[in-house]
């Protein structure tokens, strides 16, 4: 009888315990809660602020002079071309040289092994191999938010909307969503380039947007088919039937009630969606249909990718910056995807 008693004990502290947990914070909080329990995907989620702070620092870094209106102060020979990038002390003379510029050649350095004054080399043309890795983070991470975020808020909004209403319109889009499936996507994306390469161009990172926008145009299925089936299991529940009653319309049940209640397989679709949008833009690159423009991993790396036998460090820092992207973004995803689970302890 003791034995007994004293497994209700264990087991009734067990669940206050856990609602002392739970009491006072918020689903972000219960989620990074059990991230933390995942060593692996705390390790992804690291990989992934340390990612986004490099592409933040190289932002400002690169627009420092427009942002404060400095234009060679110390009238230094090297910045008058813009071989490197500097920061000034305002209201001296003073500067501290930071890295050399990812777009301009530094004249009879090419083809540097990685030494004391370029951690990475240089590649054939001149450029400084480490500046162009760190700043080429910005544009590649950028693509791959703006990319993969599109399609996913595209595709939970034609998702709520197709499953909400259902009828007609549902079938329509469901037939429609299985056209757009069976396109082969890479293919389409190599004739979007070859239509709009010159055009696109005229704008840095022009072609790229122009890719975006298709991606999302035809990549919103997945996305739409999760928020669907969600919806089909929402929209009969008592509490949306409440709202119906009390008057409420379509739209503040679809955006105030549904859509928030279908997010949490929309969030983890869309973080391991950003590494497949990079490397799917990387890939273009690789084949020789990227932007000449723009500073990005995959552009540096097709332009490398036949010095891996004689210059093995032009190829290798940036295929190696796209791994650790993808590397982080997947295991920070497979992690979400554990502590987004209702049926997961807190």
């Amino acid at each position: 009888m003791s034995l007994i008693n004293e497994a209700i004990i264990e087991k009734e502290t067990r669940i206050l315990d856990e609602i002392k947990l739970v009491e006072g914070s918020n689903l972000w909080a219960i989620v990074m809660r059990r991230m933390k329990k995942s060593q692996m995907g705390m390790i992804g989620f690291y990989i992934v602020m340390a990612l986004l702070g490099m592409a933040l620092v190289a932002f400002l870094i690169l627009q420092y002079d427009a942002l404060f209106g400095l234009n060679n102060p110390t009238n230094d020979p090297y910045d008058i071309l813009n071989y490197y990038i500097e920061i000034w002390i305002p209201g001296t003379q003073k500067y501290i040289r930071l890295i050399a510029h990812p777009r301009y050649i530094i004249p009879g350095d090419q083809t540097l092994p990685p030494n004391a004054q370029y951690p990475f080399g240089t590649d054939t043309r001149g450029f400084d191999i480490l500046s162009r890795t760190f700043f080429g983070s910005t544009l590649s991470l950028v693509l791959g938010f703006v990319g993969q975020i599109t399609t996913s808020v595209l595709g939970m909004i034609i998702g709520a909307v197709s499953g909400y209403f259902g009828g007609f319109f549902d079938d329509f889009i469901q037939r429609l969503n299985e056209v757009i499936s069976a396109m082969p996507g890479f293919i389409l994306f190599i004739f979007v380039v070859a239509i709009f390469r010159d055009i696109a161009q005229s704008i840095p990172g022009g072609l790229y947007m122009v890719i975006i926008v298709i991606f999302a145009l035809i990549g919103w299925g997945g996305t739409s088919l999760i928020v669907r089936s969600k919806i089909l299991s929402l929209k009969q529940t008592e509490f949306i039937e409440a709202e119906r009653a009390l008057g409420a319309k379509d739209a503040r049940i679809i955006f105030r009630h549904i859509i928030p209640n279908s997010l949490s397989p929309v969030i983890v679709v869309t973080t391991l969606g950003i590494a497949n949008t990079i490397i799917q833009i990387a890939a273009l690159a690789f084949f020789g249909l990227g932007d000449a423009t723009a500073v990005t991993w995959g552009d540096d790396l097709a332009y490398h990718r036949d010095n891996l036998l004689t210059y093995w460090w032009m190829p290798t820092w940036p295929a190696l910056m796209i791994f650790i992207t993808i590397l982080g973004f997947n295991l920070m995803g497979d992690a979400l995807l554990d502590a987004l689970d209702p049926k997961q302890k807190s």
